[in-house]
């Protein structure tokens, strides 16, 4: 599992139906609004409900790949597009579905589909992004609320691909009852595996130097199998302090795996499922392999007897998702 701790410093006010009002690309929502610390690291600029649980959300995009990834498969970057959604799942959340600040947000599963419609050109300046979107309650109890968000991605006006989200919002309370349970059940040990470990070279991981690589090889390691390396430095993976692995950490370190074992550089579809929260001083192993069906690609992440997350990459080209219509 990923949690998305809310900041109690934001507190946005209530927004009404705006159908018509046109969406603002101009400056970023408050850092806090999105449970980042960072302004730079915000991507949303503006949100308007348009219906019943329907929204659009605008994001800039001032760099075009997430962590400036070299893939050049995709005009989009499939995880510029999971956090761009990730962002909105929260600003959404708070905003217009009353979500106390200060509640940790769990993601569940996501889906994400990418369509190779329109150019590859990627202009020098800022693109522009936004999401239509349904966004809904799917069950409430009193530790939990759930969510789940269905979005098609447009970018500079080009439907770009589709995504769909769950994840829960849990009481503060609870959630730290949870993550205590989980912490003393954890079987992994402390520190790092018997042996010497390497992080894998900047171009086995898709990447020109090696300050985005997350992933190493130890002594012995089976093919496809890595050691999860993050530097808890980095300024956009661990933009603020977490008290487990985040998710965003383990897609991109799935994205890597899949391309150290010859996958492309960039998934046209993302299906993945968080079941289980990685504590951050035990080892996480990532294992890919060659998926069920020809273009795809398994990868998992796991901690002592305990799967955190798996995902189907795929890489196949794809129809045009939005076929069903403009909006979910």
């Amino acid at each position: 599992m990923s949690s998305i701790t809310a900041s109690p410093r934001y507190l946005p006010p209530a927004a009404r139906a705006s159908p018509r009002r046109g969406l603002s690309f101009r400056h970023r929502l408050p850092a806090a609004a999105v449970h980042k610390a960072a302004p730079g690291e915000v991507l949303l600029t503006d949100a308007a409900r348009t219906g019943d649980d329907r929204f659009r959300v605008a994001a800039r995009w001032d760099r075009h790949r997430f962590l400036h990834h070299g893939g050049t498969g995709l005009p989009t970057d499939p995880l510029l597009v999971v956090e761009t959604v990730r962002q909105a799942l929260i600003h959404l959340s708070h905003r217009f579905h009353g979500v106390p600040q200060g509640h940790p947000f769990v993601l569940d599963t996501l889906d994400l589909r990418l369509t190779r419609a329109g150019s590859t050109h990627r202009p020098a300046g800022p693109q522009h992004a936004v999401l239509d979107a349904v966004c809904t309650k799917t069950v409430t109890t009193p530790h939990r609320t759930g969510l789940a968000l269905d979005a098609v991605v447009s970018v500079d006006g080009v439907t770009a691909g589709r995504a769909g989200i769950h994840w829960e919002v849990r009481d503060p309370e609870f959630y730290a009852l949870v993550r205590d349970r989980a912490r003393r059940k954890a079987a992994a040990p402390s520190g790092p595996p018997a042996g010497e470990s390497r992080r894998l070279a900047p171009r086995e991981a898709g990447y020109a130097d090696g300050r985005h690589v997350l992933l190493a090889r130890t002594p012995g390691s089976a093919p496809g199998t890595f050691l999860l390396d993050p530097d808890p430095g980095h300024p956009v993976l661990f933009d603020h302090p977490s008290d487990h692995v985040p998710g965003m950490v383990l897609l991109e370190a799935f994205r890597q795996a899949a391309r150290a074992i010859g996958a492309p550089p960039d998934p046209t579809r993302v299906r993945a499922a968080f079941t289980a929260f990685g504590e951050p001083d035990a080892p996480v192993r990532v294992a890919a392999r060659p998926g069920p069906e020809p273009g795809t690609t398994e990868v998992a992440a796991v901690q002592g007897g305990a799967t955190l997350a798996s995902a189907l990459l795929g890489y196949a080209p794809l129809d045009d998702v939005t076929a069903r219509g403009d909006a979910p």
